[in-house]
C-alpha cells in the first residue's frame, strides 16, 4: 500500500522538474549577464582612464616642446615629432599680444608700452635692520609720463611696514599704500594718486621706496611691480611683461585618431623667462 502511494506521488511530481530547470536558467541568464555588463563597463572605465592620463602627459610634453621654442627663439612645431604614449601631438600656438601681469591679472598693455619700464628691488638695509624695497619707473621716450599709479606684489610671507612709506621724502607718494592678498595670499600694495597726480620727465626715474617685514623666512624673489600711466596708449606696464601666447596641445590615439586629451595654457614670455599664467586640462574620449 506503501509503495503504491509514494509510485502516485513521485508520478505526480515529474512535470515540476522542467520548470525549475528553466526558473534557474533564467536567474542565472539575468545574473551572468550583469555581471558581464558590469565587467565590460569596468574593464572600458579602466581604459578610458588609463587613455586620458597617458594623453595628458603626452599633451604636457607638447607644451613643454613649444615652451623650449618660445625660449629660444626657434618657431613653435604644430605636431611633436616622436609619438609620445603611442598617440600623436597637435599644437597650436597663438601669439595674443603683449601683456602686463598687473594685480594678479593679465592686463593688455597701451599701444605705446615702451615709453616706461618698472622694476622692483627687495634687499636687506642693513642700517635699518630690516628688508628695503624700491620701485622704480623710468620714462624710456622724449616725453613727460604722468602716473597714475604705483604697485608691488610681496614675496608670500612678506608685509609692509607701516609708515615706512614716508620715511622717504624722494617718493612719489609718502601715503600709506592700499593693501589686498592675491589668491597665495602675497600682499598685493597700491600707491593711486588723485590729481594732480606726479609726473616723471622725459628719460628720468623716480622711485617709490618702503620697508617691509619678513614673517615667515619667505623667498625673496618671488615679487614683481607694475605702473599705471595716464595715458591711454599705455595703460599698466609691469616689472613681468612680455608677449603672451595661448598654447593648446591635443594628444590622440595613433590607431583611430580619437583625442585622448587636451591641454591649453597661457604663458607670458618675457626676458628669457616663461611664466605660466593659465593651465588647463580636458580629458575626453
Amino acid at each position: 500500500m506503501r509503495t503504491q502511494v509514494l509510485k502516485k506521488f513521485l508520478r505526480k511530481q515529474k512535470g515540476l522538474a522542467l520548470p525549475i530547470v528553466l526558473c534557474v536558467l533564467a536567474i542565472g541568464g539575468l545574473t551572468i549577464a550583469g555581471g558581464l555588463n558590469y565587467a565590460a563597463t569596468s574593464i572600458n572605465g579602466s581604459r578610458i582612464i588609463a587613455d586620458s592620463l597617458q594623453g595628458a602627459y603626452a599633451a604636457e610634453a607638447g607644451i613643454e616642446e613649444t615652451l623650449w621654442c618660445l625660449l629660444h627663439g626657434t618657431p613653435p612645431s604644430t605636431q611633436l615629432t616622436d609619438s609620445i604614449n603611442q598617440m600623436t601631438v597637435d599644437i597650436e600656438t597663438e601669439d595674443t599680444g603683449f601683456y602686463t601681469l598687473y594685480f594678479g591679472e593679465m592686463i593688455e598693455a597701451g599701444e605705446h608700452y615702451d615709453f616706461i619700464s618698472v622694476n622692483g628691488e627687495l634687499v636687506w638695509d642693513d642700517e635699518a635692520g630690516i628688508y628695503r624695497y624700491t620701485i622704480t619707473v623710468t620714462v624710456q621716450h622724449d616725453s613727460t609720463i604722468h602716473i597714475n599709479e604705483v604697485g608691488a606684489r610681496l614675496p608670500p610671507g612678506f608685509s609692509y611696514d607701516w609708515d615706512s612709506a614716508a620715511l622717504f621724502p624722494e617718493n612719489l607718494s609718502g601715503s600709506e599704500p592700499l593693501i589686498s592678498a592675491d589668491s597665495s595670499g602675497a600682499f598685493m600694495l597700491r600707491w593711486v594718486f588723485s590729481a594732480p597726480v606726479p609726473d616723471i620727465p622725459a628719460y628720468e626715474s623716480a622711485n617709490q621706496t618702503f620697508y617691509v617685514n619678513d614673517n615667515g623666512g619667505g623667498d625673496t624673489e618671488d615679487e614683481y611691480a607694475w605702473v599705471v600711466a595716464n595715458r591711454s596708449d599705455i595703460g599698466a606696464v609691469g616689472e613681468i611683461s612680455g608677449n603672451k601666447y595661448c598654447i593648446t596641445a591635443r594628444a590622440k590615439r595613433s590607431g583611430d585618431n580619437k583625442t585622448c586629451a587636451r591641454l591649453k595654457s597661457d604663458v607670458l614670455v618675457t626676458g628669457g623667462v616663461a611664466y605660466i599664467v593659465s593651465w588647463h586640462r580636458y580629458l575626453t574620449n
